[in-house]
């Protein structure tokens, strides 16, 4: 059985960026089974976009058309093909972190999952990753901060 984004533990955060909130969705832990040296690739997709308010979070229109392209995407989250884990929302755009097994497999569902959608306004930067340091980094953050508390 696959295990799905749905059955993934997520935590969310608040910060800021030059004045600007920041919401980050980040994965608690890998689901069993899963090992981080399995996904050694870092796709990063960002959504730039304009901020009718001063806290830098998206319209409603622009909202909307987030949540349809990441529920495009969210059957990309199981185990032996990669894993979503950060999101980041604010300051103008929309970040989503996903580390993959295979870049090639993973564009190519992109691909044919978005083939019947009008184009989003994406970019994806591609990187290997196979420390994690974007998601370690983001966690300890979260911990010390916990801590701090």
């Amino acid at each position: 059985m696959k295990q799905s984004a749905t059955e993934n533990n997520y935590v969310t955060a608040m910060g800021s960026e030059e004045g600007k909130t920041l919401i980050f969705r980040c994965l608690e832990d890998l689901p069993e089974g899963a090992k981080e040296t399995d996904y050694p690739n870092l796709l990063s997709i960002y959504w730039s976009y304009n901020s009718p308010n001063e806290n830098g979070m998206p319209d409603s229109a622009t909202n909307e058309t987030q949540i349809e392209f990441e529920d495009a995407v969210q059957e990309f989250d199981e185990v032996g093909f990669s894993h979503l884990a950060l999101v980041v929302t604010g300051n103008g755009r929309k970040e989503w972190h996903w580390y993959a097994h295979n870049i090639e497999a993973w564009m190519e569902r992109l691909n044919n999952r978005l083939a019947d959608k009008p184009p989003f306004p994406i970019e994806i930067r591609l990187n290997e990753a196979n420390d994690w340091s974007l998601y370690h980094g983001l966690k300890s953050s979260l911990a010390a901060e916990a801590s701090d508390e």
